[in-house]
């Protein structure tokens, strides 16, 4: 399964276990972690796209390349700038195409939280799928999966980006009642996992055991338990603004303080959501839903396609706002 290291760049606020018994919908608060009293945004933005290449490209892809690697002679490392360049024309063609879809780097961010906050691995490289003329380019922005107490759990994912926190969960809302809604989309999904998924990379007896759980048509009451996720990784102008001054005293101070702040809004996150989804008639039960504060979501979007060589597009619009976003 793959790694992401993203607790060195991501810390959480507050985690599911906020609430005993648990209230639906889950909901946990991250943020990005503070080289002392400043937000590092840069280095999140680095480290999304170091991780863009396993998002991107296919196991089976990414496998080829490895063994190109290991094949080279005398320290040939030539191979990588072929798979940097690989990732670059994925993201520069599905931007060409589709530019009002280009968030990937909230993609990018929901496979991180995925791999290391689930411990899900990807069943299919979606990113690989979207530059593909036979592929629709809407649906899900990833499908993950884990096997617990025999049970294979299949998270389905939906990545925001947003100006606000309200604005991103109503956008999420809108998106997991649609998906919801649509029968021959989620069969759709599945049968690209099925065909064209990461399935390769496991064991024989996994891999039919797996295919099994997937087949949706020949076996529909396979033991899985469904969960949409949705990452939102927003701008909180609000708390990220409310600084306390430089010292020599802990250095993690500013880090604890903003953090103490943004768990203090739990609640209100959560009344948001919860009649988001009312509203869009979704169970609640069924969704699990990450909050990811950033300073500026504008600024981590271009200086993560700046740190994949990409420049910025015309038709990306400013998503932050100045006032505190509002219940709704």
């Amino acid at each position: 399964m793959d790694q992401s290291p993203l607790d060195d760049f991501v810390s959480c606020a507050q985690d599911f276990s906020v609430a005993t018994p648990i209230i639906p919908p889950k909901l946990a608060l991250l943020y990005v972690r503070f080289q002392e009293d400043i937000p590092n945004i840069s280095s999140l933005a680095e480290f999304l796209s170091s991780q863009a290449v396993n998002y991107a490209l296919s196991r089976r892809r990414r496998e080829a390349y490895i063994a190109a690697l290991k094949a080279g002679k005398n320290g040939d490392l030539s191979v990588a700038s072929q798979v940097h360049r690989a990732v670059k024309s994925a993201f520069i063609e599905f931007r060409t195409e589709y530019p009002s879809r280009a968030s990937e780097v909230g993609e990018v961010l929901a496979y991180s939280v995925a791999v290391s906050r689930l411990n899900a691995a990807q069943l299919v490289a979606k990113m690989s799928l979207k530059t593909s003329t036979n592929m629709p380019v809407h649906g899900l922005d990833g499908i993950h999966a884990s096997v617990k107490d025999g049970v294979l759990n299949i998270f389905f994912l939906e990545s925001k980006l947003a100006g606000s926190a309200a604005s991103g969960t109503a956008d999420y809302a809108e998106s997991v009642a649609g998906f919801g809604g649509n029968q021959k989309q989620y069969l759709q999904e599945y049968g690209m996992v099925r065909d064209l998924g990461n399935l390769d990379a496991l064991g024989p007896e996994d891999r039919e055991r797996l295919m099994e759980y997937l087949d949706v048509f020949g076996k529909p009451n396979a033991p899985k338990r469904e969960r949409s996720v949705g990452v939102i990784c927003y701008s909180e102008t609000k708390h990220f603004g409310n600084k306390i001054p430089v010292d020599d005293g802990p250095l993690d101070k500013h880090e604890m303080h903003f953090s103490q702040l943004y768990a203090n809004d739990y609640g209100r996150h959560h009344k948001n959501v919860t009649n988001q989804l009312a509203a869009q008639g979704v169970d609640a039960n069924k969704c699990m839903l990450y909050l990811v504060a950033v300073p500026d979501v504008d600024k981590l979007r271009v200086e993560f396609y700046d740190s994949l060589g990409i420049a910025p597009a015309l038709a990306d619009v400013d998503l932050t706002v100045s006032e505190v976003d509002e219940d709704e």
